[in-house]
């Protein structure tokens, strides 16, 4: 095994990614998303070389650009706002005016993918939508997000993150049983696992292209896309009952759940198994349960009381042992153990900085940001992350002149009439402090440079 190791470590080192080949080299994708929601769909093929467009209105922006968690900007921008953006390119374009749409279509007749999440059936009103672009380009693969689809009686309700959790079903499970209160699940998930959904219909839709010649329209729905990580409408129509809130225990087994250690550190702990019960029993020095009809297999072991009599063992024990103790045992009995890790721990876990899994990138602009890697490694086309997000319209010039054949003079005159624009001074939008755009190549492409 130990050559089978050293043959996966080196194939999928992340320091050789930027020497392979992108998967989605030569797709264009116009992204006229927003937040969190359409925005990683877009990335995630950014991520993989596709050439992501993302237009913004002048002066505004994306209204994730000057939003934080904590009300604290990072050089002035929203770090959180890197993960979501990076690897795109800044076209600041104003939508509203005819002018725009001209450009819009321009860049449409060769693009592959188009991403939008405004409110139902705006896309249309605005001229940019499926309707339209389709005209154009034939061949375009239009995905619309929203919380409750194109269509259907709620397709005007307004929505984010919260109200699709709602709408899905999610909420309903996620809590402590016997008791009138629901959790959230936590950051923005509503957000962002139906934002990887998103890329992963494009690319079905890709494929089928590639196959067919045929392009098509794809309609992903926030509260739909949350519901395929449920079984929850399942049980019941089988059943007619509900699965009902678990707290934080596995229904399926026993033990299984999360205990708290000596050190004020938390463990999860889950035997699957009927040898790593035993492995487990063995651990504890409680090795005469094995002989009790009641945790004979887990189907006896499942029973509320016996459950409960058993989890109760558990957190006894585990109690009196730091967390590092739990883990070396868990390692030397063959039983399952994980300790509860916090963002601050993973951030810095060598184990992952090895993987790529998390990532101290160096940006041109911003310097120094911990990111996260690639959700799956792939050996022959992995991905990789070139920039950070950028100022507003940052990239005005080089997606009007290398990808539209414009002119400096027209591009000006783009400027005058307020069609295209950059920032103002508020965080998230404009670049750090310290960062000079009159230098910067990238910024001013095609026009000199003061350095």
């Amino acid at each position: 095994m130990e050559d089978y190791f050293s043959y996966t470590e080196k194939l999928f080192a992340p320091a050789e990614a930027n020497q392979k080949p992108e998967a989605l080299k030569g797709i264009r994708v116009l992204d006229f998303s927003h937040v969190i929601f359409g925005p990683v769909a877009a990335r995630i093929l950014a991520d993989y070389g596709a050439e992501v467009i993302k237009l913004e209105l002048p002066f505004f922006g994306d209204l994730w650009r000057p939003a934080t968690y904590w009300g604290k900007y990072w050089k002035h921008s929203n770090p959180i706002w890197h993960n979501i953006t990076k690897n795109k390119y800044f076209l600041s374009v104003n939508l509203k005016l005819e002018k725009s749409k001209e450009l819009i279509y321009k860049m449409a007749e060769t693009a592959d993918v188009v991403i939008e999440n405004f409110a139902p059936g705006t896309a249309e009103t605005w001229k940019i939508g499926y309707t339209q672009i389709s005209k154009i380009n034939p061949r375009i693969i239009f995905l619309s997000c929203s919380t409750y689809g194109q269509y259907g009686p709620m397709r005007f309700f307004p929505g984010w993150d919260l109200l699709a959790q709602a709408a899905s079903g999610v909420l309903s499970l996620n809590g402590y049983p016997d008791t009138d209160k629901f959790y959230k699940l936590p950051d923005y998930l509503g957000d962002f696992v139906p934002g990887n959904f998103g890329a992963l219909s494009i690319m079905m839709a890709l494929y089928y292209r590639k196959k067919t010649g045929k392009g098509q329209y794809i309609d992903l729905a926030q509260s739909e896309a949350l519901m395929r990580l449920l079984f929850n409408y399942t049980y019941h129509s089988v059943t007619g009952g509900a699965i009902g809130r678990t707290g934080n225990v596995d229904p399926t087994m026993v033990p299984a759940a999360i205990f708290k250690t000596a050190d004020e550190k938390h463990v999860a702990l889950a035997c699957t198994t009927h040898e790593q019960f035993k492995s487990l029993l063995n651990a504890m020095g409680k090795e005469n349960l094995l002989g009790d009809d009641r945790f004979t297999n887990n189907f006896e072991r499942l029973k509320p009381e016996n459950a409960k009599f058993l989890n109760n063992i558990v957190a006894d024990w585990v109690k009196n042992k730091t967390c590092a103790e739990i883990i070396e045992i868990a390692v030397i009995a063959s039983f399952p153990a994980a300790e509860v890790v916090d963002d601050y721990m993973i951030c810095h876990d060598k184990w992952r900085r090895a993987r790529g899994s998390v990532v101290l990138f160096k940006d041109d602009m911003y310097g120094e940001l911990v990111i996260a890697g690639p959700s799956a490694q792939l050996s022959g086309t992995p991905s990789r992350t070139k920039w950070l997000a950028r100022p507003l319209g940052y990239h005005n010039r080089i997606v009007l002149k290398k990808f539209l054949g414009m002119s400096e003079e027209e591009i000006k005159s783009l400027e005058k009439k307020k069609v295209i624009g950059t920032f103002d001074d508020r965080p998230g939008l404009k670049p750090p402090v310290y960062y000079n755009l009159n230098e910067d190549t990238i910024c001013n492409y095609g026009k000199e440079v003061c350095k």
